[in-house]
């Protein structure tokens, strides 16, 4: 069983992954966030740095672009090959109109014979593995049903599909029943991504998709970083061994970012950011995350959560 975590934008960066290695375990495989080209053609700098090596000294990463065409493929692929990783991971995911409206992200999965043709002219030229992370399709989850057996016959890595349609974003519910169309449909290795949020909820997924090794969670590991742990140890922490561990990941985040940007307002903005979803794991979370808001300084912030955590 290998268990990754999803990538997910503004979030996941290395400061996180690299806090949840020095604190928690059992993550097999992470997923940087998609690097995306400016106007220009140059590379986003922000997720440029986020892949680099020196930055990422734990953990085993998957590094994943945007493109909709092979020329901006090809500039990140280059980019992320001389950095001497050896597999990248294509977002067909992003369902943020934002992005599907530029044809990229979930924007291209209504487009399938133009993945394919993207695929004939992209795998001969590169040495990277190529993984695709896709949606169940861009408006009906029937659209994967359509397109994943033409996927058949290219040499992909792995395909990971979070079990909803881009035009949920992330409401309502995972469709459970066309995941498991999906599993007879393609001879590739699969990854069900979507809600898991519990050991409880993995359980389930487990059991209805006996097949299924590979699993990849981001929200809930988000809301619960003890997420890996506790579906592969069986071991839950005491309350209070749980709230240490928090304080100490916090703790190593501020670090992070600090070291990395001595601008103690952008600090602030991430950290909140972050325990938005942090805080949803605690029992007094909102009561919490109420006062974490109201910080103005970052000292503050990290007295707030010491003192209510």
């Amino acid at each position: 069983m290998q268990l990754a975590l999803a990538p997910l934008q503004t979030y996941t960066d290395y400061h996180f992954r690299n806090a949840h290695q020095q604190v928690y375990s059992n993550v097999d495989k992470f997923y940087a966030p998609y690097l995306k080209l400016n106007n220009d053609g140059t590379i986003k700098n922000n997720p440029k740095i986020d892949i680099l090596v020196k930055n990422n000294p734990f953990q085993k990463i998957v590094p994943q672009l945007m493109a909709c065409n092979k020329d901006d493929f090809f500039v990140m692929a280059d980019y992320i090959e001389s950095l001497g990783y050896t597999e990248v991971n294509w977002n067909m995911g992003c369902p943020y109109p934002m992005v599907t409206n530029k044809n990229l992200g979930a924007g291209i999965l209504n487009k399938p014979d133009e993945i394919l043709r993207l695929l004939d002219s992209i795998l001969p030229k590169t040495k990277l593995g190529i993984g695709i992370k896709m949606r169940m399709g861009l408006e009906s989850t029937q659209e994967i049903i359509e397109f994943l057996p033409a996927l058949n016959n290219y040499p992909l890595t792995e395909i990971i599909i979070h079990a909803r349609n881009a035009k949920q974003l992330y409401n309502g519910t995972c469709d459970h029943e066309r995941f498991l169309e999906c599993i007879s449909l393609t001879d590739h290795s699969l990854t069900y991504n979507g809600d898991i949020q519990s050991k409880e909820d993995f359980e389930f997924l487990q059991k209805k998709f006996s097949g299924i090794n590979n699993w990849m969670i981001g929200r809930g590991a988000m809301i619960n970083p003890c997420i890996f742990d506790e579906i592969k140890t069986g071991i839950f922490d005491s309350s209070e061994v749980y709230r240490n561990k928090l304080l100490k990941f916090s703790g190593l985040l501020t670090e992070s970012l600090l070291e990395c940007n001595p601008d103690r307002g952008y600090a602030l903005s991430k950290m909140k950011s972050y325990w938005e979803y942090l805080s949803e794991g605690l029992s007094d979370g909102k009561q919490l995350y109420r006062k974490l808001k109201k910080a103005k300084l970052i000292e503050d912030f990290n007295e707030f959560i010491i003192e209510m955590v």
